[in-house]
């Protein structure tokens, strides 16, 4: 029977499922339902500077329990288009246990495509979330841990500090890169100071304390866990495997093009089911046609949405208005998309 279905959404409706085709319909009685997306809540929005705030969810009951430093991608339509990034989950898994509640920090953007309207949603409007994704969690074996933050690199870690039990023997160091007076949720790791008996913390900045080397104690330190810019990450890597200490980390990098827009050029995208080379001078659907890749589509002009996958990785070109995308996570359509870099797509 399922295979009729599928059948049937593939080649009457050119749609994954059912439900999906019908989702406009569904819409009206369930705000920001999508097939294949978890919807959430807006409980709560908390500035905590002038370019951060706080932003608190309650995820519909069939969502799973996530992992302290696990992220979520979270999707909000702006303007008629669906856009999508990833942020990392602040609260612990206890939080949501006890109040259905998650909690995310974001730092906002003036010229940014997403962040600017976050800190816009109506509260108890709905937007969509994936599941809980990401290996980055505590290891429970280590007693002595160094935890290595840049920025907003913070939030993983204040999740795992978070669901530590107040009676834990663990060791763990925080050293927390910041620019001057942009460090954030301060006060959370000063409350962990009185319920965490073996924790500790240092507010650093680059320009003044220089490389996070001298505040590490390599006789007490298992294990390092660096979340923060790729260059962090490199100086940690070079530190740890020179002195032999096991490093975990979750980085990030700014992709920029490396080809004008205008030139002609070849990139690899990389798919769920293998790899393949296309052109920039046409569209992701017309290159993937090309090259007998099955594709979902259906009005070929970018309305009906049916051709809209996952863009994990790259930057993308909306052929409608010339819009150049980050680098993030984020839902395209492959009919009004062309390529500007090297891609990682989910069909």
């Amino acid at each position: 029977m399922q295979n009729i279905s599928r059948f049937i959404s593939n080649n009457l409706f050119h749609h994954s499922d059912l439900s999906g085709y019908f989702e406009p319909v569904i819409q009206v009685f369930k705000p920001a339902w999508r097939s294949g997306f978890y919807r959430a809540q807006v409980k709560g929005i908390r500035v905590l500077s002038e370019n951060a705030f706080k932003i608190t969810l309650k995820p519909e009951k069939k969502w799973q329990i996530h992992t302290a430093g696990q992220h979520i991608s979270l999707t909000i339509e702006q303007q008629g288009r669906l856009i999508s990034r990833v942020f990392t989950i602040v609260s612990g898994a206890k939080k949501l246990k006890e109040t259905g509640s998650i909690d995310l920090v974001i730092r906002t953007h003036d010229k940014g495509n997403f962040t600017p309207y976050l800190g816009e949603l109506a509260m108890n409007s709905w937007v969509n979330i994936s599941e809980p994704m990401g290996k980055f969690i505590f290891d429970e074996l280590s007693n002595h841990t160094t935890f290595l933050a840049g920025g907003s690199g913070i939030t993983p870690f204040i999740a795992m500090l978070d669901d530590l039990q107040e009676n834990t023997q663990k060791h763990i160091h925080l050293l927390y890169y910041a620019k001057p007076n942009s460090h954030l949720m301060v006060d959370v790791l000063e409350n962990f100071l009185t319920r965490l008996p073996n924790f500790s913390f240092e507010l650093l900045n680059r320009s003044e304390h220089g490389s996070f080397s001298k505040f590490v104690s390599i006789e007490h330190t298992d294990e390092i866990l660096v979340c923060g810019p790729q260059e962090m990450y490199v100086e940690a890597e070079e530190f740890c495997k020179s002195r032999q200490i096991p490093i975990r980390a979750e980085h990030f990098q700014a992709i920029k093009p490396t080809k004008s827009i205008n030139e002609a050029a070849r990139f690899r995208v990389k798919l769920n089911h293998g790899d393949l080379e296309i052109s920039n001078q046409d569209s992701l659907l017309s290159e993937f046609q090309l090259h007998n890749k099955p594709v979902t589509y259906g009005c070929c002009m970018g309305i009906c949405h049916q051709c809209q996958c996952v863009k994990k990785k790259g930057i993308v070109r909306d052929m409608r208005d010339g819009r150049l995308s980050d680098n993030s996570e984020e839902l395209i359509q492959l009919c009004v998309t062309q390529a500007v870099t090297d891609l990682e797509l989910e069909l």
